[in-house]
């Protein structure tokens, strides 16, 4: 564990708020810590997110309803090449959606993220034991597939609730980012920025396109053979708004901003983690939907 150089935080995706005032997101996922940058890894991820929104402002005829994501990731990490690096993550959704009496559920694959990212900085200062600083500077992109089923319909709303709710979105989107890493010694910090650029599905519905970033500082602290490394930060997020046949859709796009707390403990190739966002501010389709905290928990296998 000594060798624990840098992390990675990958916010891949933020939600896409969209037609009907709905805080669901099929396709939202983001890559937790990630450390030991020079390894490959395969490993398993369970997330969850709820949201609240508020149909009663603008639509009295529908209750207010409760939305739970649920998702299940199998993500790898390997490089061809030494500065190469592929990211690739493939989710199973389980979806909730609570109106009044009325529970709407749908599960099912989700749209998978293929990354390559392209190491333009990999550096190591030494100036004696106690005094090591390292720095790396990845940058790259790749593409979120229409590997999810998107089968909503405005006449038939007995199982779909809205066009969120789908497992995918239907479209594939353009993703671009980028990560400085920094180490000095046992502290360190971490700086990324994403941007998905998206695609229109078959039905005409183009989900807005999205940014994100987040600053994160972690501390390494090693107990015989595990290693255990805190993290917390901050993360925002931005979604401009939807549009259906090139109509703008008013109750869409939004903005969050949350603080982020991480735990990670490593022994020997294997690391198991816990990640939270909690929200401090936030404006989500013109502030009818309330996103909660969110969390992530993984385990992975290095080699």
């Amino acid at each position: 564990m000594k060798r624990l150089l840098f992390f990675a935080l990958l916010l891949l995706s933020i939600p896409g708020w969209a037609c009907d005032v709905c805080g669901c997101s099929g396709t939202n996922f983001y890559l937790g810590v990630l450390p030991q940058f020079q390894k490959h890894f395969v490993g398993l991820r369970y997330r969850t997110q709820r949201y609240d929104t508020f149909m009663s402002r603008h639509h009295i005829d529908q209750a207010d309803s409760r939305e739970s994501f649920q998702a299940i990731d199998l993500w790898v990490r390997f490089y061809p090449l030494r500065r190469v690096q592929v990211l690739a993550i493939a989710p199973y959704q389980f979806h909730q959606q609570t109106q009044g009496n009325v529970v709407r559920r749908l599960q099912g694959l989700g749209d998978a993220t293929v990354l390559v990212n392209y190491k333009l900085i990999d550096k190591s200062r030494i100036r004696d034991s106690a005094h090591v600083v390292k720095h790396a500077l990845l940058v790259g992109g790749g593409a979120k597939l229409a590997t999810g089923a998107h089968r909503y319909s405005e006449t038939d709303l007995s199982d779909v609730a809205n066009p969120n709710f789908q497992p995918g979105t239907g479209a594939t989107d353009l993703v671009l980012n980028g990560i400085y890493t920094l180490r000095v010694n046992r502290w360190g910090m971490n700086v990324d920025a994403n941007a998905r650029i998206t695609g229109t599905n078959a039905e005409g519905y183009h989900f807005g396109n999205r940014v994100n970033g987040s600053l994160i500082g972690f501390y390494v602290k090693q107990w015989g053979a595990t290693a255990v490394m805190p993290s917390a930060g901050l993360y925002a997020e931005y979604a401009r708004k939807d549009h259906k046949y090139g109509v703008l859709i008013q109750e869409t796009g939004g903005y969050l901003a949350a603080a982020t707390l991480g735990l990670d403990a490593y022994r020997g190739n294997w690391v198991v983690g816990v990640n939270a966002q909690l929200p401090v501010q936030q404006r989500i389709s013109e502030g009818l939907v309330q996103a909660h905290n969110r969390l992530a928990i993984h385990l992975s296998r290095m080699f």
